[in-house]
């Protein structure tokens, strides 16, 4: 999720007043092949060039052929470990709520907690899961304490996560895709 956020920041910064472009979403049989044969880096880690895969059709805005991505991938593609199963999972209900599928997206976020994996910078991924889980559900003190939580720990994987959170938590009574794109719901 880090990366996403990062990537998309780029993306914007980088041609801000660019008129968007219609993004080719479709998503073939060939395109779901193709993607099955790729490791877990090179289907969710940004390091495929293939326009199908579930990174780049979420990077271009084709958030509902993203999930559908990552579920064929999540069925027929290679055995993942529990981390990787857990990351996609996590992408797809991401990519669920963004297209205003928010619904859907709450099992599968409740499905991405992790066994705690300890990391140099202090990562805090559950309660990130549990503060966005929180925002889909509409439990506000269930957003609001994982922000506090995120907000006071280390590390700047925490630190965007604790941003990304204070959008869900400002504009709490929007759409998901609406609180993590409208720059009204920007937070320093």
């Amino acid at each position: 999720m880090t990366s996403l956020l990062a990537a998309l920041a780029l993306q914007t910064a980088a041609n801000p007043a660019a008129p968007a472009a219609t993004p080719d979403c479709s998503l073939s049989n060939a395109d779901l092949e193709a993607n099955r044969a790729l490791t877990f880096e090179e289907f969710d880690q940004y390091r495929s060039t293939l326009r199908s895969t579930a990174w780049n059709l979420s990077m271009a805005g084709c958030h509902a052929a993203s999930a559908e991505a990552d579920q064929d991938y999540l069925i027929h593609g290679p055995i993942l470990t529990d981390r990787q199963y857990v990351v996609v999972r996590w992408h797809m209900a991401l990519s669920l709520a963004r297209a205003g599928r928010e619904a859907e997206a709450i099992p599968l976020a409740a499905a991405s907690i992790a066994p705690v994996e300890p990391s140099e910078d202090q990562f805090d991924w559950n309660t990130y899961v549990r503060g966005v889980w929180g925002f889909l559900t509409k439990r506000q003190e269930v957003l609001e304490a994982s922000l506090t939580t995120l907000k006071a720990a280390p590390g700047g994987r925490n630190a965007i996560n604790a941003r990304a959170l204070g959008r869900l938590s400002k504009c709490f009574d929007r759409p998901y895709a609406e609180a993590v794109e409208a720059g009204t719901c920007a937070v320093e």
